[in-house]
């Protein structure tokens, strides 16, 4: 952890029980128990920002998807040649991302 003077002493209760697994943690992960309680609560709070930036991602992707069928419809194709189409652009977006994870 870092300098002592840069954080705020927090009274905490807990059961016995999580005490216990705190403890192992911190032993297992070579850090102090405040130290493995401090990471467990940052991790807490970018796991949340982590999944309404997956929501955001499934609206946005959803409301793209509805007004690019429509903009398709407008053009004159059929639901099966906007479906196709869909699913073409999906499996290039696809290849694109297998692509990028062999090079890494």
């Amino acid at each position: 952890m870092s300098n002592q003077a840069d954080h705020t002493i927090v009274r905490l209760r807990v059961p016995p029980e999580l005490k216990e697994k705190i403890e192992k943690a911190a032993e297992e992960n070579n850090r102090s128990q405040s130290a493995e309680m401090v990471s467990r609560l940052e991790e807490s709070f970018l796991s949340n920002r982590n999944e309404s930036t997956d929501e955001i991602y499934e609206l946005v992707s959803e409301k793209f998807l509805l007004n690019l069928m429509r903009i398709l419809k407008k053009q004159g194709l059929d639901t099966q040649s906007i479906n196709r189409t869909i699913v073409d652009a999906a499996n290039l977006l696809l290849d694109d991302d297998a692509e990028k994870n062999s090079k890494k």
